[in-house]
């Protein structure tokens, strides 16, 4: 089975009022890039990472972890010229650089949730393998729904037409599609920054995990 991964990483960080993927959680570990680490450990056939056009990509660099930069799986930048008008327009941009691919299905990840592990990615890619039929297998929180999840190629199509900031969001609701939903007891593994002070609750936690590990 062929899956690949659809790293959305085109934000515009209005909210945080400046670009939020190259700040650190914690030295030489940017936010943008610790997502990226954690897909190495994934398998997935092709990885594409979604950006801006002006992007420096100084977030891919953590300065002070050769070793890290190093071990990044290997991918392919695909810029978004229509990024500014919502994320459906990432989505299809990403999934676009993939349809030559053959692929079974993709999984989307967002660059701004740090804290999603590749020990979660890979229980979802295992709920998948397990009954490709379903239309998805997403993640869940609470009542939250979302991101990352993993579209069945069925849905290509419907992808393509997406416009809008809506994302992938209606698929989820919708009682057209049939999907499975693996829930998570921890609501800060799905936390996204979008402001200075997620970033630093981010942080704080990031230390706290470290120490934990230690």
């Amino acid at each position: 089975m062929r899956i690949g991964c659809i790293y959305l990483a085109a934000g515009s960080s209005t909210r945080m009022g400046e670009p939020k993927l190259p700040l650190e959680l914690a030295p030489g570990v940017t936010v943008g890039n610790q997502g990226l680490q954690e897909l190495r450990y994934c398998g997935f056939h092709k990885l594409t990472v979604v950006v801006r056009p002006d992007d420096p990509l100084l977030w891919l660099c953590d300065r002070n972890r050769k070793e890290r930069n190093a071990a990044l799986p290997k991918f392919r930048i695909t810029p978004c010229k229509d990024a500014g008008k919502g994320m459906s327009y990432s989505l299809r941009s990403g999934l676009i650089s993939l349809l030559p691919e053959k692929l079974d299905a993709v999984l989307v990840t967002l660059a701004d949730q740090p804290f999603i592990s590749a020990s979660l990615l890979k229980r979802l890619v295992y709920v998948y393998r397990e009954d490709p039929s379903v239309h998805y297998v997403a993640s869940g929180y609470g009542e939250s729904v979302g991101t990352p999840l993993i579209l069945n190629k069925s849905l290509f199509p419907q992808l393509l037409e997406l416009d809008g900031d809506k994302g992938a969001r209606h698929i989820l609701k919708s009682p057209d599609y049939v999907g499975k939903v693996v829930r998570y007891a921890a609501e800060w593994t799905f936390m996204d920054i979008d402001t200075h002070e997620e970033l630093e609750e981010a942080r704080q936690l990031w230390s706290q995990r470290q120490m934990n590990v230690k």
